[in-house]
């Protein structure tokens, strides 16, 4: 903004699909999806002016563009108003296009809304959408052929102002274009008006002694003869062609020029409109890379590598030579952003890139293909030796921390590689033969690279029917809960059920947690299951309660994904209040991994849970040592992890579980075993002080039709 005191309205005073209809009204936006106009609409500020108020200056630097919603703006020059624009126009566009300034002022009639689109806004946007990239230059394109049809409303007032000379000036300078009017013999400039003499940045006089093709670099006096002839012999009504005008000092800027054949008194001449070129073309080269730059690292995009990719392919063929893919996955980048911020996720993204760069030959292209996904191409190999080295000092150079505003950092990639023409025909191949070996080391511990085995395209089919699965599952609320009681050890009472999620896979039968829940979380759908879960047991507690079975408090495990949600303890609460339950019958288990992050969104909500009336269960307690964050949040369980129950026969499991039992006893907190089989397993629990278990030797997870025997 100039020079203007515009305030920012501290809540949106539309709708968004008010702003989303706004939107899909201007030519240029329109090639964006709807999903993508709906984030300009929600991420764009509205303005609003009293009557009287400067939007901005003519001069002024210009960086966004806005879209009238309500009201009128007045645009002049120097007082004077040229135009007025209401509801549904927009102003400013070239501010996203171009850096020029401002070419004339606005300035509110009445009270005006705008919305405002910032430069960086419309690019960010943008940038996520290479698919629309010849649509946005087809639609600027067909722009530019309709501002040049001014010629034909200046021709016509040429002809109404001939006779008025002293009119004509102001005439030719009402246009933003250069316009000339030539002999159409000698081609000598007759006329010219104010904007062609300040491009140019000569004098009338001076361009009045010139033949409209000196300024051009690329035409001579024979080549602008033959685009002149047809329109003096009558033979065609205009010229459109492009040309390179060459400035007094000596620049050359490019220009599109829209020629016709006109009566100027009673002699013929030619009216030439010309158009400067400049913010198109920079736009188009802005959009080109684009195209196929990551807008984030500045490094090569998916289009990008793509392409060398088929010009690999080609000339490894031609060359008898191999090449290689490394397809790179950071390990756990997700809980960076979540911790720390996605601010902080780009810059770290950015030294990533920065380091990977420096490994590289010059030959070779790394590419940013998506989120945390890199992907590097080695060309010019005899064996696959170079891309396992290579693999090798990209996990040691990315070792070290990075030190990222006063964080820092420690990271690891999983590195799958394949390679051509051993491990694959063709580009699509090869890439989905890479990233399924980079599942594979994921697989084998992450922080490591595999090599493509021939096997791997099987398991990476079945990860994506297993997704495919899983999303219809959630949309068909298909899954399956099964409940385990938690048994008093010292009188055998049921005092709590533990509730477990399955999944049925048609071909593979019943799938447990351990087995979709990673790709659930990969998928983004874990927070949706969570919410499902939920509901799903209040609606069974409210048919039990129906069916005048008494009511067990049901232990339901929370991910730190779910503790991360700013919402998640409000749609806890409107879930169980809905169903007029109590939340003291909800325990909510938590891992230690999430006590170790009690700082931020997840400190609030544990305590929010508590104060909620709900209990907090630590679960598979003593595998990370949590000590230090035990005390700092309301733990009232502390679940035994049911690997040290199976490992009672050693010393120092039975040892561990003692001492579990003892901090829980002097903090006041119930202790459950989890896992328990035997009886000799059971009786060192009891004699121990353990308060409960759970296990088979007390009952399988069960259907709730099941449960009924042991609820009744």
């Amino acid at each position: 903004m100039g020079n203007s005191d515009v305030d920012y309205a501290e809540a949106l005073t539309m709708n968004e699909a008010e702003k989303l209809e706004q939107l899909k009204c201007v030519d240029f936006l329109s090639f964006f999806a709807e999903e993508t106009l709906m984030k300009l609409a929600r991420s764009c500020e509205v303005l609003t002016l009293s009557s009287g108020q400067l939007l901005f200056n003519e001069g002024d630097e210009s960086d966004a563009m806005y879209i009238i919603l309500s009201g009128e703006l007045l645009v002049y020059k120097k007082d004077e108003v040229i135009a007025r624009r209401g509801a549904g126009h927009y102003i400013g566009e070239m501010g996203l296009i171009e850096s020029k300034p401002r070419s004339a002022s606005i300035r509110a009639e009445a009270e005006t809304q705008l919305l405002e689109i910032t430069e960086k806004k419309f690019y960010e946007e943008f940038s996520h959408n290479s698919g629309s990239l010849l649509a946005l230059l087809k639609t600027l394109s067909e722009r530019t052929r309709t501002d040049m049809d001014v010629l034909e409303g200046v021709h016509a007032k040429l002809k109404k102002e001939q006779e008025h000379s002293e009119h004509l000036t102001q005439v030719l300078d009402d246009t933003t274009n250069e316009i000339y009017i030539i002999d159409a013999d000698s081609y000598k400039v007759l006329q010219a008006n104010s904007v062609a003499t300040r491009n140019l940045g000569y004098s009338k006089d001076h361009v009045y002694k010139k033949a409209l093709y000196d300024f051009w670099e690329d035409q001579s006096r024979l080549e602008f003869d033959v685009l002149a002839e047809p329109l003096r012999a009558g033979r065609k009504l205009v010229q459109l062609f492009e040309a390179l005008q060459m400035r007094k000092d000596g620049t050359v800027y490019p220009v599109q020029v829209k020629l016709k054949g006109i009566q100027v008194g009673k002699k013929n001449a030619l009216l030439a409109v010309v158009r400067d070129l400049t913010a198109y073309r920079h736009l188009e080269s802005k959009i080109k890379r684009m195209a196929f730059f990551d807008s984030l690292t500045g490094l090569p995009n998916r289009n990008m590598i793509n392409d060398r990719l088929v010009l690999a392919l080609a000339h490894a063929d031609r060359k008898d030579e191999k090449f290689a893919v490394l397809f790179l996955d950071m390990d756990d980048f997700k809980s960076v952003n979540d911790t720390l911020g996605h601010s902080i996720g780009d810059e770290l993204l950015k030294e990533v890139a920065k380091r990977l760069k420096g490994l590289l030959r010059g030959e070779d292209t790394v590419a940013r293909i998506g989120g945390d996904e890199f992907v590097i191409l080695l060309t010019g190999l005899k064996d696959a030796s170079y891309s396992t080295r290579l693999a090798e000092r990209i996990i040691l150079a990315l070792k070290p921390a990075f030190k990222i505003d006063k964080h820092e950092i420690y990271s690891s990639f999983s590195i799958g590689i394949a390679l051509y023409p051993t491990d694959a025909k063709d580009a699509e191949s090869l890439f989905k033969s890479a990233d399924s070996a980079m599942y594979q080391a994921k697989k084998q511990g992450k922080n490591s690279y595999f090599i493509h085995d021939p096997k791997m395209l099987s398991v990476a089919q079945s990860r994506l029917n297993l997704k495919t699965l899983l999303a219809r599952t959630l949309e068909d609320e298909n899954f399956l809960l099964n409940y385990q009681p938690k048994v008093d050890l010292k009188t055998g009472e049921n005092k709590r059920l533990e509730v477990f999620l399955r999944m049925n896979d048609p071909e593979g039968g019943m799938l447990f947690p351990a087995e979709f829940l990673p790709l659930a979380e990969e998928s983004g759908l874990l927070v949706s299951i969570g919410d499902w879960v939920l509901q799903a047991v209040c609606k069974q507690m409210t048919a039990w309660r129906q069916e005048g079975i008494p009511l067990l408090p049901v232990s339901i495990n929370l991910s730190e994904v779910q503790l991360l949600q700013e919402k998640l303890v409000d749609n806890i609460a409107g879930t169980i209040n809905k169903l007029a339950l109590e939340p003291d019958l909800f325990e909510f288990e938590i891992s230690e991994l999430s006590l170790l992050q009690t700082s931020g969104q997840t400190y609030k909500n544990l305590m929010e849970l508590h104060g909620f009336g709900s209990k907090l269960a630590l679960d598979n307690f003593g595998l990370v040592s949590s000590l230090n964050n035990l005390a700092r949040v309301p733990i009232s369980t502390l679940n035994i992890d049911s690997k040290l129950v199976q490992g009672f026969s050693s010393g120092t499991n039975a040892t561990v579980a003692n001492t579990i039992i003892c901090i829980g006893k002097n903090l006041q907190m119930k202790t459950v075993a989890k896992g328990v089989e035997t009886n000799e397993q059971k009786e060192f629990l009891q004699n121990s002080g353990c308060d409960w278990a759970q296990g088979y030797l007390f009952g399988k997870p069960c259907s709730p039709d099941e449960l009924k025997s042991f609820l009744i």
